[in-house]
Formats: structure tokens, sequence, C-alpha cells
């Protein structure tokens, strides 16, 4: 029995069954939503962020069998209600010590054992914040729109109920500003990062002369706003900072002062004229643009061509929300692999998560896109950063532990040949397969019908692609990769070991490398609509910081293994057929984004307009006529993870899901630009492609006979170390081999060496 002197809330909270407990929160104000586990049990909860359900809603979910747990939704919907979600033995004592008066107020103890929710209501909302991995815990303060497990839910790990800690009632205060910048002052502080000129930089060609007025009005302005001198550089914050995922934290935006040129590392060059534009500087007000012409002397006046130059209306970014929510069980990921891999960039682990899920589902999702083709959810992802620094092997190891725990059959083997690689593909089994023990011959045989539609992991993808461009033995690989990318519904080929027919492919692939490999491997043909544009081309993010190291390590959760094989499972398995198991079907997506998906695409195109004040980087045009698609494979993942939840016959891909997608298709659209200015301005990477294209050319002059190491390092004036590490570097990269001269190590360049 419950004490009736005890407040509302408590009461609530000791309700014994979750229907009962449910609404009696509702009655007190408080916005409630199902919870399968720790996650919403809805397909979505928005409308709950801003409506709370009636009760009648809420015995509906219960008849349907969602009301498992209890969410409540924090923020206005509740009454302006925050919740201090405190996950770690050392979070509570920490909180209570260095605010006592805060801590006289209702408390959870969460069913995990160690972690307490705090709850408050406060006059003025403060933001969301969060601090993970700190020394003593995981540190959340739940604001607008963010939602907590609330009692007797029981918590899906351990099996025990969430209870209350402190019986009190819920603590009015007027704000929780000091207890926000408690929780950021846990958050690793960024190093502050010297600004420099850009060493390279795209000068339209042919334009008159700028007005020295106008240049003189962009300085003002800018050393007004606080711009700081670096030489003919002014230095600040960019013009653009909607173009800025997270804002422009390390200032990346310069003026040149004698050129009247803009730069920006992620935005690129700007004209005068952009930058007047943005800063609402009217260049007729100082004379104009451009420098008048002086009228000539001569009798007759002689006749200028000039190019035409319509003024054309400023094309602005697509509306990417800041508020979107990825799905919980790749923040889960994300939690888990940044803290166990606290080196690795985020945008690794992600990109790792994504290609978990595309390899989960294969090919069979497929939305019909009003252009007249099926889009499958597959994805060609490469992790692009420095050797050793960054860990970016990490992402890849831990994502391979993932899988093999939880679908290990839908691991494709990494290719040897063109023709092994479609017998792979074609599902046939090695000829060794009776000398296999039992579990490999049982994991071979339940890959069989899912063979062309498994996820491939390359450590180091530009060796692919130096062996594809460079040895004859893998002439058609590159095709057949790009042909893979599309999801063929069938094609065949005949091979010294028989006819090969691949039916339903949707290859996945997730590859690592560094830049200075790439920009040695890869041909200008790759980037001319070739195989390297189909990659998402992932870099650090801007903002990349190291993460506390964990104490000690954690295993895989449990849950994500659980439910990536729970996504594998759901969706259609293979028919058992006289011919034995058949590739399995595919469900069509319920798609109301199509419209959002396709704006995207236009937008994208035009910038791929030659006709720009600024035109495109070449390389990039590939990538930019790909990205809307990109995008629409990560909503149809999004929308599967959330079909979980449901009862529905097939995923529904909502404008909420193309958000998510599309915020981070942008994300990667960044990368891609950064990614070019590594390979063309001068730093690390270019002098690792100087080095290697100097001993490259060293080894070829060489011919069959090869050179010994040692002979190279000493012509390259570079210690045995470095040189070691530069021949390796085009091993990886398919543009030598490793030889041995007179019992010497020695390297010999791949085209003069006969093909076996």
């Amino acid at each position: 029995m419950k004490a009736s002197h005890q407040p509302p809330i408590v009461q609530a909270a000791q309700e014994q069954k979750a229907t009962s407990a449910a609404l009696a929160y509702a009655a007190l104000g408080l916005s409630i939503i199902p919870l399968d586990g720790k996650r919403p049990a809805l397909m979505t909860w928005t409308e709950y962020q801003q409506n709370a359900a009636l009760p009648e809603t809420i015995r509906a979910w219960n008849s349907a069998g969602l009301l498992k747990n209890i969410g409540i939704v924090c923020g206005k919907v509740s009454g302006n209600l925050i919740v201090l979600d405190l996950d770690g033995a050392g979070g509570y004592p920490a909180f209570a010590a260095t605010f006592p008066a805060l801590a006289e107020t209702y408390t959870v103890a969460s069913g995990g054992g160690v972690g307490k929710h705090v709850y408050f209501y406060a006059d003025s909302l403060p933001p969301s914040v969060k601090a993970m991995g700190t020394p003593i815990g995981n540190l959340e303060l739940c604001g607008e729109g963010r939602q907590v497990v609330a009692p007797p839910s029981i918590h899906p790990t351990t099996g025990q109920p969430y209870r209350v800690e402190r019986t009190a009632d819920i603590l009015r205060v007027p704000d929780l500003a000091e207890l926000a910048v408690w929780i950021e002052s846990f958050k690793p502080r960024q190093p502050v990062r010297e600004w420099q000129p850009p060493t390279r930089m795209n000068f339209p060609a042919g334009d008159a002369p700028l007005n020295p007025r106008v240049i003189e009005a962009i300085a003002r302005t800018l050393a007004g706003q606080g711009f700081k001198q670096h030489g003919d550089w002014l230095h600040g914050s960019c013009i653009h900072p909607e173009r800025h995922k997270n804002g422009d934290r390390n200032p990346s935006f310069g003026f040149n002062t004698q050129t009247g040129y803009g730069h920006c590392y992620v935005c690129g060059t700007m004209l005068a004229k952009e930058v007047c534009e943005a800063l609402n500087i009217a260049p007729d007000q100082v004379g104009g643009l451009v420098e008048r012409p002086q009228p000539p002397t001569m009798q007759t006046q002689p006749t200028v061509k000039r190019k035409p130059s319509p003024d054309k209306p400023k094309d602005p970014p697509p509306s990417v929300p800041t508020d979107y929510r990825l799905p919980d069980w790749l923040e889960q990921y994300m939690e888990w692999s940044g803290t166990t891999g606290n080196q690795t960039p985020m945008i690794f682990h992600q990109a790792a998560g994504l290609w978990l899920l595309a390899t989960a589902v294969g090919r069979r999702l497929y939305g019909e896109a009003p252009w007249g083709v099926k889009i499958y959810p597959n994805l060609y992802l490469m992790l692009v950063a420095g050797t050793t620094f960054y860990r970016k092997s990490t992402a890849y190891k831990l994502a391979e532990q993932v899988a093999r725990a939880a679908i290990p059959h839908m691991l494709m083997p990494t290719p040897g040949s063109p023709e092994r690689f479609q017998e792979a593909l074609a599902g046939r089994l090695p000829s060794n397969f009776d000398k296999l023990v039992q579990e490999q011959r049982e994991r071979l045989t339940k890959a069989q019908p899912f063979a062309a539609q498994r996820g491939l992991l390359k450590d180091e993808v530009a060796g692919l692609f130096g062996a594809i461009n460079k040895r004859d033995y893998m002439v058609g690989m590159k095709d057949l990769l790009m042909e893979l990318y599309d999801c063929p519904d069938y094609f065949d080929k005949d091979t010294q070991t028989g006819l090969n027919i691949v039916e339903n492919a949707a290859l996945s692939i997730l590859g690592v490398t560094t830049p200075a490999s790439l920009s040695c491997a890869v041909s200008m043909g790759d980037w001319d609509n070739g195989l390297l544009i189909r990659f998402a081309l992932l870099t650090p993010e801007p903002n990349y910081t190291e993460r506390p190291a964990a104490k000690t390590y954690r295993s895989v959760p449990q849950a994500l293994v659980d439910d990536l094989r729970s996504l594998h499972e759901r969706l259609p398995a293979p028919q058992t057929t006289e011919m034995g198991l058949s590739a399995p079907g595919a469900l069509r997506l319920k798609v109301e984004c199509w419209e959002q998906c396709q704006g995207y695409g236009d937008w994208l195109r035009r910038k791929c307009d030659p006709g720009q004040d600024t035109e495109l980087d070449d390389r990039l045009k590939g990538v930019y006529g790909r990205m809307h698609v990109q995008a629409f494979k990560l909503a149809a993942l999004f929308a599967a993870l959330d079909w979980l939840k449901t009862s529905d016959e097939s995923p529904t891909v909502t404008v909420d899901h193309w958000n998510a997608a599309q915020a981070l298709a942008e994300g990667w659209r960044g990368s891609a630009h950064r990614l070019l200015e590594q390979l063309d301005r001068s730093g690390e990477a270019t002098i690792e492609r100087r080095q290697q294209e100097r001993m490259l050319n060293s080894i070829r002059a060489k011919g069959q006979q090869g050179v010994e190491l040692r002979d190279l390092y000493r012509q390259m004036h570079v210690t045995a170390k470095v040189g070691r590490q530069v021949a390796q570097e085009l091993v990886k990269a398919g543009l030598v081999v490793e030889a041995r001269i007179n019992g010497a190590e020695a390297y010999t360049a791949i085209e003069y060496l006969s093909v076996q």
C-alpha cells in the first residue's frame, strides 16, 4: 500500500502496473510515451513533445502491447520538467556535494544499478547538455524534447525495476544555469588551433580588377567585427555560419586585403561580391564592384568583349534542421564505440554503425523513386585520415566485432580476383569447404542465399584501387564494384570455373585509408563518374577532440547485438525450394519524403552548374550527383530501426527520418570538401605523396630487376624507417611488391611482374 501522505509523483511511481502508473503520471500533467526497454515503442513520438497523450491513448497503447515501460517527456509539455540523468557510481555523490539544496527533490534509482534521475521544475528551461565518459560517469541534463525512463519500468539488461530513491516532491527552481555549467565543465577542452592562410585557392580567370574602395569597405567592416590581422589576411569566423554544421568553433575564414578574395576551409573560395552580400555592403555606394577603366585617348573606341554576367538570385543552402534525432540503436552504438575507441573521430564510428545496419538489411528493403529506379540501402563508405593519430582502423575493428557477434554470415570474404569475387557473389562454396570445421561450414551455408548482399571490410581500400588500376588480373573489378553499388537484379559471367550467376546484389563496403595512399592509388577516371564517387568520403570532423579513455574494457553491449540480429531476422528470409534456399525477397518502403529528397537533389545539381561565379571542383560533381540518394539510403535505415518497434508490415520513411539523414549527408558533403583540401594543399598528405612519387619513379626506373631499400632511402635522403614506411604505403596501394636482391629487402614496380 502507498502512503496517502506521500507526494503525488511518488504515489504515481509506486503503482505496480505500468498502465496505472502512466495514467497517474498523465494526471499530474506529465507527457507519457510507451517504451520498449529504454527506447520509444512508437515509430515517431514528436507529437508528444508538444501535446501530452490523453488517457484513452494511453489505454490504447496498453491494449496494443506497447506499454511495456514508461517514458516521461521533459520540457514545456510536462510543465517545464527537467531531469538530471547521472549514470555512474560517482555522479550522484558529486552532484549532491556540489548542489546540496538541489538534491532535496524527487529522485529515482535506475534499474541499471548505479544511475540516478533527479527531477526538477524550472521556471526558465535550460538547454539540454551532456558530458559523456567523465571520471564520475555520464552526466546529462535532459530538457526540451528529451525523455527519461520512469518507475515502475524494468531495465532491459539487468531486469531490475526503476524505483523511487528519494520520496520528496519535485523541487521547483527559477533556473538550472549553474547545474548546466557544472556539467559543461566536465567536457574535454578543445585545443585552440592557430589559423593558417590557405596555400591554394581557385581564382576565376579573366575577371576585371576589383575596385580598391570595395576592398577597403570589406576590411573596415571585418575589423569592426573583431577580425585579427594575419599578414595580408583578416581572420575570423566564417561569414556563412549556416554552412557549418556545429558553427565555426575554430574560426576558419580569412579575407585577403590585397586580392579581395575570401576563403573558408569549409566553404572554399569566395568572391568579393559574395563577401559584400554577406556583410550587407553595397558596392555601388563606393563606386562599383570593379575598377572602371579610363577612357582611351584614341579617336576610335576599341571593342571590349565581356562575358555576360546575369544577376542570378542567390541560391540558399538546403534547410537542415539542427534538432534531428538519430535512432537509439545508432546513438547507443556510437556511445559504446566512441568510449572504447576514444581516439577515433566520431564520424568514423557513426559510419561504421551505418555500415552494420546496411549489412544487416542487405537487399531486403527498397524505395520506388519517382524518377523510376529502386533504391536499396546499401552503402560504400571510406574512412580517410592520416596514419596512427586518428586510429581509424579501430572503427573498422569494432564494427567487425559486432557483425561477427550478431550476423557473421553477412560478412563477405576479401576479393582476391574478379573471378573468385564473382564466385563468392554467386554463392559458390570455396574449394576447401569439406575441410573446414563444422561452425565455418554452417556459416558459409547460411550465407549462400545472401551471397551478393553482404558487407565487405577492407583495411586498406586504397590498395584495392591501386590493384584495380595497375594489375592486369584485376581488369573488370572496377566495373564489377560500380555495378554492385546500383544493386542489379541479375548478371552473369562465364569464367574458367564455369558460369557465375549473381542475383539480387546489394554490396556494402567499409574501407579505411590515408590521404596520401588514396591520392597515389586513384586516377582521374575514379573521380570522373567512376568508383571513387560512389563512396561516402569521410574525414575527421572539424571539431575533433580526443575523448577520455575508458578505465576498463567494455565488451559489446548485448542489446546492440540482439537488436541488430532482430533487424536482420525480421526482414524477409530465404525460402526453401527444390533447388535449396533461394535469395530472400524485399519489402517496399512507404515513403513520405520524396519531395524533400528531390528538392535536395535539385539543389545539389544547381551547385554543379558550370555557370556559377565559382565553379565547383570537377572531382566533386560526381559526389554531389549521388548525395541525395545516399541520404535516402540513410533515411531508409533509420525507418527500419523504428519499424522494429511496430507491428507494421513494412517500414515508413518519414520526413523526420529524412531530416536526420540529410543532416548526416550534409556532414558528408563537407567531409568530401575537406578531403580535397587535404589532397591539394601543402602539408603532411602532400609531403607523403611527393615522397611516394619520388620512390615510385626510382623503382620504375630499375625495371624488372628492382631496387634495394637501402639504395632508395639514400637517394631520397631519408632515414631507413621513413624509407620503409613510404615503400609499404606503395605496397598497400598496389603499385609495388616486395622482393629480395641478394637477400636484401627490395621492391619492384607491379607493371614489371609477369602475371602468374
